[in-house]
C-alpha cells in the first residue's frame, strides 16, 4: 500500500467541526480562563479545609458530578454558583480581574514582596481608578477612612 492510500485511509469523508470548536474555544478563552482561576482558588480552599468534593458538593446542595466540573475549571459558572461558593468556602472568587490590574501594577513598579502577611479581612487593598501609581488600603468599618498612598518607581 503506497503512502498516498494510507493517507487517504486516515482522512474522514464526514465533514470535521474542527474549525467551528476552534473558533468557539478562541472566542470562549477568557471566560475558560476565569473558570480555571475560580477552580485554583476553589481547590486550595478544599485543602485548606480539609475538605472532600463530597462535603462541598452536601454544602453547596448540588451533585458531586458538578463539583466535579466546577474544580475542573471547564464549567461556565451562574452568578448564583459563585455566590453560593463564595458564601460556602468564605473566600472572594469574583475579583480576579482586581487582582490581575494589582499584579500587573506589582510588576510595573517593580514591587517585592519579601515577607508573607496575615492582611486582617477588615483592610482592603485596590488601585485608585486612572491612577495607576496609587493604591488605596481601607480599613473596612462603618464608616471607612481611605488613605491613598503613591506607588515608589
Amino acid at each position: 500500500m503506497s503512502n498516498k492510500e494510507k493517507f487517504l485511509n486516515l482522512v474522514s469523508e464526514e465533514k470535521s467541526n474542527t474549525l467551528q470548536n476552534l473558533k468557539e474555544r478562541k472566542k470562549n478563552r477568557a471566560m475558560l480562563r476565569e473558570s480555571q482561576s475560580i477552580a485554583v482558588k476553589v481547590l486550595m480552599r478544599l485543602d485548606a479545609l480539609k475538605w472532600t468534593q463530597k462535603k462541598l458538593a452536601e454544602k453547596l446542595e448540588v451533585t458531586p458530578q458538578q463539583v466535579s466540573k466546577i474544580i475542573s475549571g471547564k464549567e461556565n459558572l451562574t452568578l448564583e454558583t459563585l455566590v453560593k461558593l463564595q458564601n460556602v468556602l468564605e473566600i472572594p472568587l469574583l475579583f480576579t480581574a482586581v487582582e490581575r490590574a494589582f499584579e500587573e501594577i506589582m510588576e510595573t513598579h517593580k514591587v517585592e514582596v519579601t515577607q508573607d502577611y496575615d492582611v486582617p479581612e477588615n483592610i482592603i487593598i485596590s488601585v485608585k481608578p486612572n491612577t495607576p501609581s496609587v493604591v488605596k488600603l481601607s480599613y473596612k468599618q462603618e464608616t471607612s477612612t481611605y488613605d491613598y498612598y503613591p506607588l515608589a518607581n
